[in-house]
């Protein structure tokens, strides 16, 4: 019984190469979104006033949480290696 629910729980996790897509996915997004900040910030529309950058920086807030949740799984070794 002990060992079916490890052996879910193991297919659930994320395997390293997953985790890497994850993080470049991420890393990909947050350049777009400094990008559209700079595009924001010439034209004087990068303050919190504008639903714009309002808009950006919360997507922003969400990468950085979902990338904290990665890094922390990682350091837990919910990450299983790739095989």
């Amino acid at each position: 019984m002990q060992f079916g629910r490890i052996a879910r729980i193991w297919r659930l996790c994320m395997t390293l190469d997953e985790y890497n897509a994850s993080v470049r996915d991420i890393l990909a997004e947050q350049q777009n979104i400094a990008q559209e900040t700079a595009k924001l910030a010439l034209s004087g529309m990068a303050n919190p006033t504008s639903p714009q950058f309002a808009e950006l920086m919360t997507k922003q807030w969400s990468l950085v949480q979902e990338l904290a949740k990665l890094n922390a799984d990682l350091m837990l070794g919910i990450i299983r290696p790739t095989l």
